[in-house]
């Protein structure tokens, strides 16, 4: 029974290496399409198990970084073969039993790099990797910010040298540039991942970004309208329309402002950033839903010390404090049996007092300390802040 065994993984071996190299990555693409990663990543594997070959290493790259279930630093990755009706998302990031593999790919594309140095598919390769590894662990990952995003912007501008470059590699170098400030240099690769392909929303948005602080409004609106048309996820298509209120604004242009702001608002409701945009709007305009937006920025998070503070920018900079101090007090009846709400409502129902009625800033500050001491320990921030105000 062993002979066999072993005849068996012989007559197997013989087979597997007697395909050629395009056989072999045909059959891996076939196994990825009928979402089978982990045999996919085998059968590459035990052709080339010692990762020697730019094609087979590209291919394995590209299944560990779009199909792992789990991944640790991008260097140890587990997969999984599928099901027809199953997506890779349904697992990632959750708990289960999976065969790890030891797959270090900038390691080893550096490596054939140093054999293959005209092979500028390894440069593409090496660069989405870094890239994905910024994504997923910006900040957090073996080198530093700094030097990852050099070693992105190096290998892809070697993948673009070599006529490898796809709208990606353009759209990252771009996307660097504008990270980096260097805002004139990033247009070009910007309107070149266009070209390339140019139903990618994202690139369309941070042209528009790019045109917006040099200050070509006409480009600016052109390229965020496009980005707003082809971004299907709420908050993406919501941040475009945003942008497009944002460009209206600069152009003093109210009435379109308005229009786009409440679109980001539709599109992606209870987002943070579209609902402050929009209440800045409403209380310049003096528009009959002020009171209604207020709220609803307000319960966002009303225990949340942010909320507050934007919204005296947001009503100090159109002298309307008066409006925000009656809000506030229509807000102790509601929210009288959360005690950090209510601290909250007096304490800065006490600091938009400050200039005007001092006896009464120091009745609401009294007043959110007597309560603030029945939610904070008593050596808390808050307190020291209330009595270097009261003396």
């Amino acid at each position: 029974m062993k002979k066999i065994i072993i005849l068996f993984l012989t007559l197997f071996s013989l087979s597997l290496f007697g395909q050629t190299e395009e056989e072999i990555i045909n059959k891996a693409n076939d196994l990825i399409a009928s979402k089978k990663y982990e045999s996919a990543f085998k059968l590459l594997n035990e052709f080339d198990s010692t990762n020697a070959i730019p094609d087979i290493v590209l291919l394995k790259t590209d299944i560990m970084l779009n199909y792992f279930v789990t991944s640790f630093m991008h260097q140890l990755f587990a997969l999984k073969d599928l099901e027809e009706d199953e997506d890779i998302m349904d697992y990632r990031g959750q708990t289960g039993q999976y065969l790890l593999h030891w797959f270090q790919p900038d390691s080893i594309l550096q490596r054939l790099i140093e054999i293959y140095p005209t092979n500028c598919k390894l440069y593409k390769g090496l660069a989405d990797y870094y890239y994905d590894v910024h994504l997923r662990y910006e900040g957090r990952w073996l080198i530093n910010e700094e030097e990852l995003l050099s070693l992105i912007q190096t290998n892809y501008q070697k993948a673009i040298d070599g006529n490898c470059g796809d709208y990606l590699s353009y759209y990252v170098l771009g996307y660097i540039n504008l990270v980096q400030e260097k805002i004139e240099e990033a247009i070009p690769y910007l309107r070149k991942s266009i070209e390339m392909k140019d139903d990618y929303a994202t690139s369309h948005y941070n042209l528009a970004y790019a045109y917006f602080i040099t200050g070509d409004g006409e480009n600016a609106l052109t390229y965020a309208k496009n980005a707003l048309d082809l971004y299907e996820n709420p908050e993406y298509k919501g941040d475009a329309a945003r942008m497009i209120a944002t460009i209206y604004i600069n152009r003093e242009d109210i009435a379109s402002a308005l229009k786009y702001s409440e679109m980001a608002d539709q599109i992606d409701p209870g987002n943070y950033y579209n609902i402050k945009a929009l209440l800045k709007l409403y209380v310049v305009t003096d528009h009959e839903k002020t009171l209604e937006t207020t709220k609803a920025f307000f319960d966002l998070a009303p225990e949340n010390p942010t909320i507050y503070n934007d919204l005296q920018d947001i009503y100090y900079s159109d002298n309307k404090e008066n409006a925000l101090i009656d809000f506030y007090k229509s807000q102790l009846t509601i929210y009288k049996e959360n005690k950090k709400i209510q601290g909250n409502l007096n304490f800065y129902l006490g600091n938009l007092y400050l200039e005007t009625d001092k006896k009464l800033a120091k009745k609401y500050f009294r007043n959110a300390k007597k309560v603030f001491k029945k939610v904070y320990e008593k050596d808390h921030d808050v307190f020291r802040v209330i009595d270097s105000v009261l003396e």
